[in-house]
């Protein structure tokens, strides 16, 4: 594989100062950061440093809401305001002292305001957003520092003049539908109103496994390396898989989508590349980024049905 096809997939801030980030090819991350130290993917020591981490977490809530592998919510409702600065620099003492791993903490009445104490301290640091500042920091919120709200939409009330909280406060709520769309223009009255999600959900079953890739300019999908990295994962969570989706998003931003029911569930990632590499489409257009994601999922030791075909 070239250099050019390699692409970043997390940078440390340090690198980020000098302007990398995820998704850039190594050419383009090493053109900004000359002195930058790349190092391979380690998906089991991430997937024990991340078990290790969430130990820790369960002991000090009885309610987490895992967001990635490395960041959760945490219901801290038994605990009085007065006190939770103490119980979150505990449990960055702990994580510290159990994991050797620098955590940010941030405290909130809701999750959008736990999002924010935490965005505005990293890395390593660790704030309180209490019911008394939130009530005046809420209505200076920029849209673009709501947690949740996609891209197309902030333009969108960027295109309305709308840039703060204060400003989708005025307006009227058709014209908010007619914005932002009926799902959107209910998240951000509750935004307004204070009473966004705040609720921490357990994990759920595992319904699906995905992988996305920014595609460098010249270079073609990688489906080898995707279905390699999906097929570790199956692995390492125990599932096969029956069902596999390819997303595609070209230059002219137009998408291309492909799904194909697996004969027989598997977590194979030759199967998985051969099943891609069918769904591909053979028109030429520049990929911009694609995905492949793995549903139908079923424990890898579940016994397996067999079809017999018992035609004279």
């Amino acid at each position: 594989m070239a250099a050019g096809d390699v692409v970043i997939a997390c940078a440390s801030y340090e690198a980020r100062e000098w302007g990398v980030r995820a998704g850039m090819s190594v050419g383009e991350a090493t053109a900004v950061c000359p002195r930058l130290r790349i190092v391979p993917l380690r998906s089991d020591a991430y997937a024990a440093a991340s078990g290790a981490l969430f130990a820790v977490f369960g002991r000090f809530a009885a309610r987490l809401e895992a967001g990635s592998m490395e960041e959760a919510f945490l219901d801290t409702r038994t605990t009085p305001w007065a006190t939770v600065d103490q119980l979150a620099a505990s449990i960055q003492r702990a994580v510290w002292q159990e994991t050797g791993l620098p955590v940010t903490i941030g405290v909130g009445r809701t999750k959008l305001m736990a999002k924010l104490a935490s965005r505005s301290v990293k890395p390593r640091g660790l704030r309180v957003i209490q019911p008394a500042e939130e009530r005046y920091l809420r209505p200076a919120l920029l849209v673009e520092e709501l947690w949740g709200v996609g891209d197309a939409t902030m333009e969108r009330l960027r295109q309305h003049n709308i840039r703060t909280v204060a400003d989708i406060a005025v307006v009227h709520p058709e014209h908010l539908r007619d914005i932002a769309g009926t799902l959107m223009a209910r998240r951000l009255t509750a935004i307004v109103t204070g009473t966004d999600d705040a609720t921490v959900r357990p994990e759920r079953p595992r319904r699906s496994f995905s992988v996305q890739r920014t595609i460098p300019r010249g270079a073609t999908v990688d489906v080898e390396g995707l279905t390699a990295e999906l097929a570790a994962r199956l692995r390492d969570g125990g599932f096969t898989c029956t069902v596999v989706t390819l997303g595609l998003t070209y230059a002219n931003r137009l998408e291309h989508h492909g799904r194909t029911r697996l004969p027989e569930p598997t977590a194979d990632a030759g199967r998985l590349a051969a099943t891609v590499q069918a769904l591909l489409p053979g028109d030429g257009v520049r990929v911009e980024r694609a995905g492949i994601t793995v549903t139908g999922l079923q424990p890898a030791d579940a016994a397996v049905q067999l079809t017999l075909d018992l035609g004279g």
